[in-house]
């Protein structure tokens, strides 16, 4: 069990540290500052894809819980349900509450989504087939 909450933390902090990497690079090119960008993409990571960064982890300790710890698959398609529930939850505040800057709302939903989405696809391919290489049963059960 407590190899599988290490699973879960190294993912889920590597991931993050990916994603901002990458917002901050991508908003740094979009601003030519780089304090802006970094700035930007703490915003649109931790505003805009905060429900979808829980679910994500939540999907995965619940996963753990239930003594099958998720392999990079599940964990891939646990990040993209994260990011969906995000956006959709981010479309439904936004027109809700903010009228007209729902769809500017949504394209930051969006971005950071992008960034998740790519940095997850990375750190976990990396943490689950290099850094935690699967046990000679599991590699004969692959």
């Amino acid at each position: 069990m407590s190899r599988a909450v290490g699973r879960i933390v190294v993912d889920v902090l590597l991931t993050v540290a990916l994603s901002l990497l990458l917002l901050t690079l991508w908003r740094a090119m979009v601003t030519g500052s780089f304090a802006e960008g970094a700035a930007q993409a703490f915003q649109r990571l931790f505003l805009f894809m905060d429900i979808g960064l829980l679910v994500w982890a939540v999907l995965l300790a619940v996963a753990s819980a239930r003594r099958r710890p998720a392999g990079a698959g599940l964990t891939l398609v646990f990040a993209a349900v994260g990011a969906l529930v995000n956006l959709l939850a981010v479309v439904v505040v936004g027109f809700v509450q903010q009228g007209a800057w729902a769809i500017e709302f949504i394209l930051f939903a969006i971005e950071g989504g992008i960034a998740f989405l790519l940095a997850a696809s990375i750190i976990v391919l990396l943490v689950h087939r290099l850094i935690l290489k699967p046990s000679p049963e599991r590699r004969a059960a692959i």
